[in-house]
């Protein structure tokens, strides 16, 4: 009889099985196609895949791995609703700010509410992304969005 050693663990490896059953379940009428000829389908299942291989990994050390016994934590309700918040914001600011200061103030108040985040690390970190991002989406996969947006001054012209 296996017996689990990390209750959180284990319901949450669950919980990322169950989510990549449901996608690869709503997304069951796309053509996935194959690794040359990918369908609509083929990245969603892939994704829901690798949610689903992380979920299992997640379980097996939740069997093998005890907790550690600490006080009761008592919930960050900051991290929760700014996590939440987060991809509204992101959708109704991106159109004005741009790209690139959309995820850095993203990435920034995120991270902001961890308990273990560094103010200045966290600043590295959205700048770092920032730029990422702005040459994945904007220069090499030419996707129709623009770096700095019209509110964001002498710049906001700028593609």
């Amino acid at each position: 009889m296996l017996k689990i050693r990390n209750g959180r663990d284990f319901v949450g490896g669950a919980t990322m099985i169950l989510v990549g059953l449901l996608f690869i379940w709503f997304g069951r009428e796309l053509e996935a196609g194959n690794s040359f000829q990918m369908g609509p389908g083929y990245f969603p299942t892939m994704l829901s895949l690798i949610l689903m291989a992380l979920g299992a990994l997640i379980i097996g050390q939740s069997l093998v791995v005890e907790a550690e016994q600490d006080g009761p934590e008592t919930w960050n309700w900051k991290a929760y609703g700014l996590v939440i918040l987060a991809p509204i914001g992101f959708g109704l600011v991106l159109a004005g700010l741009g790209l690139a200061p959309t995820m850095f103030f993203l990435i920034v108040g995120v991270a902001s509410a961890s308990r273990y985040a560094n103010w200045r690390h966290s600043i590295l970190l959205g700048l770092f992304l920032a730029a990422c991002c702005v040459l994945l989406f904007t220069k090499l996969l030419s996707l129709p969005v623009s770096a700095f947006g019209p509110w964001v001054p002498f710049v906001g012209g700028l593609s």
